[in-house]
């Protein structure tokens, strides 16, 4: 699943390709989306693309005055964009199409399993982990709040904070020598501190790499420089055997010099 760092290269590399290009069509292949086609048609035929941001894992494709349309990839969910009527035929388990002057983008889910597309989204909801809002001082109240709770599992819950999955969790665990086993209320408060600096570092590193390795994505995932959460290596840069365990239901991938706490 695209975590926060690749879609934020996504959302750059994709409002790049269609910015200042006016919307002339779009179609809805999945009713997951429970917007009539009509109405979004009434509504945002002939409009530009305002801006397109991001917030959590969701893609917020804003058409001005309030319109919007959210995109939020899940497991399977893939992005496309083509001029080419011929390729977008071809693309398998479409789910919903923007058909801009002179290039579409296609959102499929070969998986068929979960890709999101709203109209409209409700705001609020937990800070993203970019956001002014995501301070040190958040952070530690609401860890005090489940202070029960696994750590890996705090991470990715989407409700503490938006944008961190599974593979992030693991690099921002790693980089605070920190075990994915530990209980959050056991965790010192200067370590915590330390867990909070390590969100920011991963995720930013991880965009700059992501730019430089691929600096044209717009789907799917680039993870070859991940320094721990990565099948293509056995041991750490520090020089430590990676374990691999099933932690919190997830893959996990740490080493023994992560302390463990609880």
């Amino acid at each position: 699943m695209p975590e926060l760092p690749d879609l934020e290269v996504f959302k750059d590399n994709i409002f790049n390709r269609l910015t200042s290009k006016r919307l002339v069509g779009l179609k809805v292949f999945n009713q997951r989306i429970t917007t009539p086609e009509s109405i979004l048609m009434d509504e945002l035929n002939g409009r530009e693309l305002l801006s397109l941001s991001r917030h959590g894992k969701e893609l917020l494709f804003d058409f001005a005055d309030g319109k919007i349309i959210s995109a939020h990839l899940m497991l399977s969910g893939r992005i496309s964009i083509t001029n080419d009527s011929k390729a977008i035929d071809k693309i398998r388990s479409k789910v919903f199409s923007l058909d801009f002057e002179n290039e579409s983008i296609v959102f499929n889910d070969a998986g068929n399993i979960g890709t999101v597309i709203k109209y409209k989204p409700l705001g609020g909801g937990a800070h993203d982990a970019f956001g002014d809002d995501f301070t040190l001082d958040y952070f530690l109240k609401t860890a005090r709040r489940k202070s029960t709770a696994n750590v890996k599992a705090f991470l990715i819950d989407q409700k503490v904070v938006k944008g961190i999955g599974n593979a992030y969790a693991d690099e921002i665990l790693w980089m605070a020598r920190i075990s994915p086993k530990s209980v959050i209320g056991e965790i010192p408060s200067n370590v915590m501190e330390q867990l909070y600096e390590a969100i920011g570092t991963v995720l930013r590193d991880a965009v700059t790499s992501i730019k430089a390795i691929s600096p044209d994505i717009i789907s799917g995932e680039e993870r070859s420089f991940l320094k721990v959460h990565n099948k293509s290596i056995k041991q750490t840069e520090t020089g430590y055997p990676i374990i691999i365990e099933t932690i919190v239901s997830k893959i996990t991938y740490f080493t023994d010099e992560q302390i463990l706490y609880r």
